[in-house]
């Protein structure tokens, strides 16, 4: 076959460089169009997963209350510094951890915590206390007392602390102080109590972490026994600024905070597009959008109002 006619034909099979860079642009555009849904998706399973982590660690804030006839408190100083994370160890199949763990001394003491070191109980990462869209496997390493983070806190109410007198409270939430004022008086509150019913009263909700492990931002510190295991209903879901304690405010225009010595508060907040998963009393888990109206957050976040809810 003469060569010339053989050039004719390969030059017929190859793309002209028009027709590559047509190409080209139609994958370009199938991308662009397919990459919202792969990312939609995507969050999807996140929140999913979100979601069956707090159903986890509601049924485990049950099985403590039928264990000890009430829910743990969410944190104390006397007469040992302890959040509620730890109590609930034996009741999702932490009880190996719960062994490892010195009750009898503080969160910050050893076993517990090691300083300067990652041998530590509290450095034991718990998938359960990570929402997958925000940092699992986050460590708290603001100081030398180094500890996981999470991303699940207690229903503190539409409250402040601690409240200045002569302001009294305005709420009474499934967890809190007894006074609201002294760290060494937590409550502990029975089934019973929560005359609003349980699928009407707010348990559990999310907090955001800040983007760095070193960051001195108390936010997703929650096996601490102050202020970063709790949230309050002072503003709906991702909306206002923190009122936070001492010189541990990092703020973000996702994350707005002010060092405050009274009336801290802290939001709910996710990474969750439009609003937060919440857990009730009940065990049942809800996603709540942040246009929910602040009467209805507040309302369902106290468990003796007596309210009559909006659409929540």
């Amino acid at each position: 076959m003469p060569h010339s006619r053989l050039v004719s034909r390969a030059a017929r099979r190859a793309f002209t460089l028009v027709e590559l860079l047509v190409v080209i642009a139609i994958i370009g555009v199938l991308v662009a169009l397919l990459l919202p849904a792969v990312q939609t998706a995507r969050e999807a399973a996140r929140r999913t997963s979100c979601n069956n982590h707090l159903r986890q660690l509601g049924l485990a804030m049950q099985n403590h209350h039928d264990t000890y006839s009430k829910l743990p408190f969410a944190g104390s100083t006397s007469p040992v510094r302890q959040s509620w994370t730890s109590q609930l160890w034996p009741f999702f199949e932490q009880g190996t951890l719960a062994q490892k763990y010195d009750y009898k001394v503080g969160f910050h003491q050893p076993p517990n915590i090691i300083q300067n070191s990652f041998d530590g109980v509290l450095c034991q990462r718990i998938a359960v206390f990570y929402c997958a869209s925000d940092r699992p496997k986050a460590m708290w390493q603001g100081d030398t007392y180094f500890r996981s983070r999470g991303n699940y806190v207690v229903n503190w109410g539409p409250i402040t602390t601690p409240f200045t007198p002569p302001n009294p409270p305005v709420a009474n939430a499934p967890f809190g102080y007894a006074d609201n004022a002294s760290y060494d008086k937590p409550k502990q509150v029975r089934y019973s109590q929560i005359t609003d019913g349980l699928s009407n009263t707010l348990l559990l909700s999310e907090v955001i972490m800040p983007k760095y492990d070193a960051s001195r931002d108390q936010r997703g510190d929650i096996n601490n026994d102050r202020g970063a295991n709790r949230f309050m209903t002072i503003n709906t879901p991702n909306k206002g600024t923190d009122f936070m304690l001492s010189v541990w405010c990092e703020t973000t225009a996702d994350m707005p905070c002010i060092q405050a010595a009274t009336y801290q508060h802290y939001t709910a907040r996710s990474r969750h597009p439009g609003g937060v998963n919440a857990a009730l009393c009940d065990g049942s888990v809800r996603f709540v959008s942040n246009n929910v109206a602040l009467n209805t957050w507040q309302a369902v976040s106290t468990m003796d109002g007596g309210e009559t809810l909006g659409d929540f």
